[in-house]
């Protein structure tokens, strides 16, 4: 084979290989937002709603502590914040109040090994990697002092470099969600 030869081969193939990856582009921005359901019509993939920004001043210590189990099941409305959408009215878990049951199950887990129990839980490992994989697809960039901040003589954990805790972070208004996940609820028929 010539050289030539091979330089049109090889050209050929980029060419080619650049075509499909337009080609897959392109498609891909024109997809629906929307999964495909086992009867193949189109599940929606959020909520029908436009969650507000909000700001939340990180703050530990003064609320959900680790072994009070009342405290973390307000976290999530009745039917594990399930909604049902769409004209057939199908139903879904929402994300956030999945992701919090799975901290709620590695807390479970965390307390009892703490308490003595030397049982595995798969449950709380699997939710630990859903947990890291929230963290990952949130990509918070809130910069955190490298050193501890104070407000009012309160100190957090001490011997620590930097907790973040005191420092405002942007988000979105999870009382939004609620409001709207439990007005959802609100018109089910029993």
């Amino acid at each position: 084979m010539s050289r030539s030869t091979l330089f049109f081969a090889v050209g050929l193939l980029l060419l080619t290989s650049a075509s499909l990856n337009v080609f897959s582009t392109i498609r891909l921005r024109h997809a629906s937002s929307a999964y495909a359901s086992l009867n193949k019509q189109p599940l929606v993939s959020e909520l029908p709603l436009s969650v507000r920004d909000a700001n939340l001043e990180f703050i530990f210590g003064k609320h959900y502590d680790i072994a009070n189990d009342a405290e973390w099941a307000t976290l999530i409305p009745s039917n594990h914040g399930r909604v049902k959408l769409g004209e057939a009215q199908q139903e879904f878990d929402v994300g956030m109040y999945t992701d919090l049951e799975c901290l709620d199950t590695i807390r479970a887990a965390y307390v009892d090994m703490r308490d003595g129990a030397r049982m595995r839980s798969e449950a709380a490992e699997a939710c630990l990697g859903q947990i890291r994989q929230v963290i990952l697809c949130t990509a918070d960039i809130t910069l955190e002092p490298t050193h501890i901040i104070c407000k009012d003589r309160v100190c957090p954990l001490s011997g620590t470099v930097a907790t973040g805790e005191f420092v405002d972070h942007k988000c979105r208004d999870w009382a939004q969600v609620r409001h709207f996940v439990e007005g959802n609820q609100a018109t089910w028929n029993s």
